[in-house]
Protein backbone atom coordinates (compact mmCIF):
# COMPACT_ATOMS: atom_id res chain seq x y z
CA UNK A 1 0.00 0.00 0.00
CA UNK A 2 2.81 2.36 0.94
CA UNK A 3 4.56 1.49 -2.33
CA UNK A 4 1.46 2.35 -4.37
CA UNK A 5 1.07 5.67 -2.60
CA UNK A 6 4.69 6.48 -3.33
CA UNK A 7 4.28 5.65 -7.03
CA UNK A 8 1.10 7.78 -7.19
CA UNK A 9 2.94 10.71 -5.60
CA UNK A 10 5.76 10.40 -8.13
CA UNK A 11 3.28 10.26 -11.03
CA UNK A 12 1.39 13.31 -9.78
CA UNK A 13 4.66 15.24 -9.40
CA UNK A 14 5.71 14.27 -12.92
CA UNK A 15 2.35 15.28 -14.35
CA UNK A 16 2.48 18.62 -12.58
CA UNK A 17 5.99 19.21 -13.84
CA UNK A 18 4.97 18.27 -17.41
CA UNK A 19 1.97 20.58 -17.22
CA UNK A 20 4.21 23.39 -15.98
CA UNK A 21 6.69 22.69 -18.78
CA UNK A 22 4.10 22.96 -21.55
CA UNK A 23 2.31 25.93 -20.02
CA UNK A 24 2.81 29.12 -22.02
CA UNK A 25 4.97 31.35 -19.82
CA UNK A 26 3.48 34.54 -18.50
CA UNK A 27 4.88 37.43 -20.50
CA UNK A 28 7.16 39.75 -18.57
CA UNK A 29 7.08 42.27 -21.43
CA UNK A 30 6.94 45.81 -20.17
CA UNK A 31 4.15 47.49 -22.17
CA UNK A 32 6.09 50.75 -21.97
CA UNK A 33 8.45 49.39 -24.61
CA UNK A 34 5.67 49.92 -27.17
CA UNK A 35 5.64 53.68 -26.59
CA UNK A 36 8.21 56.46 -26.61
CA UNK A 37 8.38 58.39 -23.34
CA UNK A 38 7.72 61.64 -25.16
CA UNK A 39 8.01 63.99 -22.21
CA UNK A 40 11.40 62.51 -21.33
CA UNK A 41 12.93 62.84 -24.80
CA UNK A 42 11.33 65.97 -26.30
CA UNK A 43 14.14 68.17 -27.55
CA UNK A 44 16.51 65.23 -28.03
CA UNK A 45 18.67 65.27 -31.14
CA UNK A 46 20.25 62.54 -33.24
CA UNK A 47 23.93 63.31 -33.84
CA UNK A 48 24.13 65.32 -37.11
CA UNK A 49 27.11 63.31 -38.41
CA UNK A 50 25.31 59.95 -38.03
CA UNK A 51 25.82 58.07 -41.31
CA UNK A 52 22.95 56.50 -43.25
CA UNK A 53 22.66 54.62 -46.53
CA UNK A 54 19.60 55.37 -48.65
CA UNK A 55 17.62 53.19 -51.09
CA UNK A 56 20.02 53.99 -53.95
CA UNK A 57 23.11 53.06 -51.96
CA UNK A 58 24.12 56.68 -51.43
CA UNK A 59 25.67 57.63 -48.10
CA UNK A 60 24.19 60.63 -46.30
CA UNK A 61 24.37 62.19 -42.89
CA UNK A 62 21.41 62.74 -40.57
CA UNK A 63 22.06 66.47 -40.98
CA UNK A 64 21.33 66.14 -44.71
CA UNK A 65 17.71 65.31 -43.87
CA UNK A 66 17.24 68.46 -41.79
CA UNK A 67 16.65 72.12 -42.68
CA UNK A 68 12.92 71.43 -42.86
CA UNK A 69 10.52 69.58 -40.56
CA UNK A 70 11.11 65.83 -40.79
CA UNK A 71 8.82 62.88 -40.14
CA UNK A 72 10.85 59.86 -39.01
CA UNK A 73 9.40 56.34 -39.08
CA UNK A 74 11.64 53.71 -37.47
CA UNK A 75 10.92 50.29 -39.00
CA UNK A 76 12.64 47.16 -40.23
CA UNK A 77 12.40 46.14 -43.85
CA UNK A 78 11.81 42.39 -43.59
CA UNK A 79 8.71 43.05 -41.52
CA UNK A 80 5.51 42.03 -43.29
CA UNK A 81 3.22 43.13 -40.50
CA UNK A 82 3.08 46.30 -38.42
CA UNK A 83 5.92 48.15 -40.20
CA UNK A 84 4.22 47.84 -43.58
CA UNK A 85 0.90 48.89 -42.08
CA UNK A 86 2.38 51.92 -40.30
CA UNK A 87 4.17 53.20 -43.39
CA UNK A 88 1.17 52.50 -45.64
CA UNK A 89 -1.03 54.33 -43.13
CA UNK A 90 1.21 57.38 -43.30
CA UNK A 91 1.14 57.29 -47.09
CA UNK A 92 -2.67 57.17 -47.00
CA UNK A 93 -2.89 60.05 -44.52
CA UNK A 94 -0.62 62.13 -46.74
CA UNK A 95 -3.30 62.14 -49.44
CA UNK A 96 -5.39 64.40 -47.21
CA UNK A 97 -2.58 66.70 -46.08
CA UNK A 98 -3.45 69.91 -47.95
CA UNK A 99 -1.77 72.75 -46.07
CA UNK A 100 1.81 71.52 -46.54
CA UNK A 101 3.65 69.86 -49.40
CA UNK A 102 6.35 67.15 -49.22
CA UNK A 103 9.72 68.46 -50.33
CA UNK A 104 8.69 72.08 -50.14
CA UNK A 105 7.59 72.11 -46.50
CA UNK A 106 8.81 68.82 -44.99
CA UNK A 107 10.58 65.52 -45.63
CA UNK A 108 9.86 61.91 -44.64
CA UNK A 109 12.44 59.30 -43.66
CA UNK A 110 11.78 55.62 -42.96
CA UNK A 111 14.88 54.31 -41.21
CA UNK A 112 15.61 50.68 -40.34
CA UNK A 113 16.72 49.68 -36.86
CA UNK A 114 17.60 46.15 -38.04
CA UNK A 115 21.34 45.72 -38.55
CA UNK A 116 20.64 42.90 -41.03
CA UNK A 117 18.71 45.06 -43.49
CA UNK A 118 20.41 45.55 -46.84
CA UNK A 119 20.03 47.59 -50.01
CA UNK A 120 17.85 44.80 -51.40
CA UNK A 121 15.45 44.68 -48.44
CA UNK A 122 15.30 48.49 -48.38
CA UNK A 123 14.31 48.61 -52.06
CA UNK A 124 11.77 45.81 -51.71
CA UNK A 125 10.08 47.51 -48.77
CA UNK A 126 9.89 50.83 -50.62
CA UNK A 127 8.53 49.17 -53.77
CA UNK A 128 5.82 47.44 -51.76
CA UNK A 129 4.40 50.82 -50.67
CA UNK A 130 3.86 51.86 -54.33
CA UNK A 131 4.51 55.55 -53.67
CA UNK A 132 3.97 58.02 -56.49
CA UNK A 133 4.40 61.71 -57.26
CA UNK A 134 6.09 64.21 -54.92
CA UNK A 135 5.60 61.87 -51.97
CA UNK A 136 7.80 59.21 -53.58
CA UNK A 137 10.41 61.80 -54.51
CA UNK A 138 10.73 63.26 -51.03
CA UNK A 139 10.31 60.10 -48.94
CA UNK A 140 13.70 58.52 -48.20
CA UNK A 141 14.27 54.93 -47.06
CA UNK A 142 17.57 54.19 -45.37
CA UNK A 143 19.61 52.07 -42.98
CA UNK A 144 22.23 53.02 -40.41
CA UNK A 145 25.72 52.48 -41.81
CA UNK A 146 27.18 51.54 -38.45
CA UNK A 147 25.61 49.28 -35.83
CA UNK A 148 27.00 51.28 -32.90
CA UNK A 149 25.26 54.41 -34.21
CA UNK A 150 22.06 52.43 -34.70
CA UNK A 151 22.08 51.58 -31.00
CA UNK A 152 23.22 54.92 -29.63
CA UNK A 153 20.94 57.12 -31.73
CA UNK A 154 17.74 55.12 -31.24
CA UNK A 155 18.44 55.16 -27.48
CA UNK A 156 19.03 58.91 -27.67
CA UNK A 157 15.44 59.50 -28.83
CA UNK A 158 13.88 56.89 -26.51
CA UNK A 159 13.04 54.31 -29.18
CA UNK A 160 13.23 50.80 -27.68
CA UNK A 161 13.00 47.51 -29.59
CA UNK A 162 13.98 43.89 -29.20
CA UNK A 163 13.81 40.64 -31.14
CA UNK A 164 11.22 38.10 -29.95
CA UNK A 165 12.48 34.57 -30.82
CA UNK A 166 9.08 33.11 -30.00
CA UNK A 167 7.27 35.37 -32.47
CA UNK A 168 10.24 35.70 -34.83
CA UNK A 169 9.76 39.44 -35.08
CA UNK A 170 10.88 42.71 -33.55
CA UNK A 171 8.66 44.31 -30.93
CA UNK A 172 8.80 48.08 -31.10
CA UNK A 173 6.68 51.26 -30.98
CA UNK A 174 4.65 52.09 -34.06
CA UNK A 175 5.28 55.81 -34.01
CA UNK A 176 5.78 58.84 -36.21
CA UNK A 177 8.49 61.10 -34.80
CA UNK A 178 8.50 64.77 -35.82
CA UNK A 179 11.74 66.75 -35.84
CA UNK A 180 12.27 70.48 -36.20
CA UNK A 181 14.56 71.89 -38.93
CA UNK A 182 17.42 71.97 -36.41
CA UNK A 183 16.89 68.30 -35.53
CA UNK A 184 15.06 68.58 -32.20
CA UNK A 185 12.41 65.96 -31.46
CA UNK A 186 9.17 67.92 -31.22
CA UNK A 187 6.29 65.44 -31.26
CA UNK A 188 5.53 61.69 -31.25
CA UNK A 189 2.27 60.47 -32.78
CA UNK A 190 0.87 56.95 -33.10
CA UNK A 191 -1.10 55.39 -35.90
CA UNK A 192 -4.24 54.70 -33.86
CA UNK A 193 -7.01 57.26 -34.40
CA UNK A 194 -4.64 59.59 -36.24
CA UNK A 195 -5.89 62.05 -38.85
CA UNK A 196 -4.29 64.11 -41.61
CA UNK A 197 -5.03 67.20 -39.51
CA UNK A 198 -2.85 65.76 -36.70
CA UNK A 199 -0.02 65.32 -39.22
CA UNK A 200 -0.42 68.92 -40.38
CA UNK A 201 -0.48 70.30 -36.85
CA UNK A 202 2.58 68.28 -35.79
CA UNK A 203 4.47 69.59 -38.83
CA UNK A 204 3.41 73.13 -37.94
CA UNK A 205 4.61 72.52 -34.38
CA UNK A 206 7.92 71.32 -35.80
CA UNK A 207 8.40 74.72 -37.43
CA UNK A 208 8.70 76.17 -33.93
CA UNK A 209 6.87 79.37 -34.80
CA UNK A 210 8.61 79.98 -38.13
CA UNK A 211 5.91 80.88 -40.67
CA UNK A 212 6.34 82.43 -44.10
CA UNK A 213 4.47 85.62 -45.10
CA UNK A 214 1.03 84.69 -46.41
CA UNK A 215 0.62 81.65 -44.14
CA UNK A 216 -2.05 83.27 -41.98
CA UNK A 217 -4.28 80.18 -42.12
CA UNK A 218 -1.48 77.89 -40.98
CA UNK A 219 -0.56 80.27 -38.18
CA UNK A 220 -4.18 80.59 -37.01
CA UNK A 221 -4.64 76.81 -37.15
CA UNK A 222 -1.55 76.24 -35.02
CA UNK A 223 -2.97 78.63 -32.41
CA UNK A 224 -6.44 77.08 -32.31
CA UNK A 225 -5.24 73.53 -31.59
CA UNK A 226 -3.03 72.13 -28.86
CA UNK A 227 -1.55 68.69 -28.31
CA UNK A 228 -3.23 66.51 -25.69
CA UNK A 229 -0.89 64.01 -24.03
CA UNK A 230 -3.93 62.25 -22.62
CA UNK A 231 -5.57 61.71 -26.03
CA UNK A 232 -2.34 61.38 -28.00
CA UNK A 233 -3.54 63.81 -30.66
CA UNK A 234 -4.40 67.44 -31.25
CA UNK A 235 -7.58 68.90 -29.82
CA UNK A 236 -9.31 72.24 -30.17
CA UNK A 237 -7.97 74.72 -27.62
CA UNK A 238 -11.27 75.63 -25.94
CA UNK A 239 -9.94 78.47 -23.71
CA UNK A 240 -8.27 80.10 -26.70
CA UNK A 241 -11.34 79.73 -28.91
CA UNK A 242 -13.56 81.17 -26.16
CA UNK A 243 -11.09 84.01 -25.64
CA UNK A 244 -10.95 84.78 -29.34
CA UNK A 245 -14.75 84.63 -29.50
CA UNK A 246 -15.03 87.05 -26.59
CA UNK A 247 -12.46 89.33 -28.21
CA UNK A 248 -14.35 89.23 -31.49
CA UNK A 249 -17.63 90.00 -29.73
CA UNK A 250 -16.00 92.90 -27.89
CA UNK A 251 -14.52 94.35 -31.08
CA UNK A 252 -17.84 93.93 -32.89
CA UNK A 253 -19.70 95.63 -30.04
CA UNK A 254 -17.17 98.50 -29.98
CA UNK A 255 -17.28 99.17 -33.70
CA UNK A 256 -21.05 98.63 -33.74
CA UNK A 257 -21.45 101.24 -31.02
CA UNK A 258 -19.20 103.68 -32.87
CA UNK A 259 -21.14 103.18 -36.08
CA UNK A 260 -24.47 103.69 -34.30
CA UNK A 261 -23.13 106.87 -32.72
CA UNK A 262 -21.99 108.25 -36.08
CA UNK A 263 -25.37 107.45 -37.65
CA UNK A 264 -27.22 109.18 -34.82
CA UNK A 265 -25.04 112.31 -35.23
CA UNK A 266 -25.75 112.40 -38.96
CA UNK A 267 -29.48 112.01 -38.33
CA UNK A 268 -29.43 114.92 -35.86
CA UNK A 269 -27.48 117.10 -38.26
CA UNK A 270 -29.87 116.28 -41.10
CA UNK A 271 -32.82 117.03 -38.84
CA UNK A 272 -31.41 120.37 -37.73
CA UNK A 273 -30.63 121.34 -41.31
CA UNK A 274 -34.17 120.53 -42.43
CA UNK A 275 -35.62 122.55 -39.52
CA UNK A 276 -33.45 125.57 -40.41
CA UNK A 277 -34.61 125.47 -44.06
CA UNK A 278 -38.26 125.25 -43.01
CA UNK A 279 -37.82 128.31 -40.75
Amino acid sequence: MVGRLALLAVAMTASAAQAQYFRRPVSDLNPNIMVVDEKAVLGAKIRPQTLLVDQSGKELRWADMLGKPLILVLSYFTCDGSCSIINASLAELMKDVRLLAPGEDFRILTLSFDKHDTLATTGAFRKHLELTGPLAEHWTFATFKYEDELKSETERIGFKFFWSPEDRMFLHPGAFLFFSPDGSLVRVLYQDALSARDIELALLDARQGQFRPGEIINFALSLCYSYSYHDGKYVLSIPLVVGLGALGLGVTTLFGGMLAYKISIRVKRTGNHSYAEAA
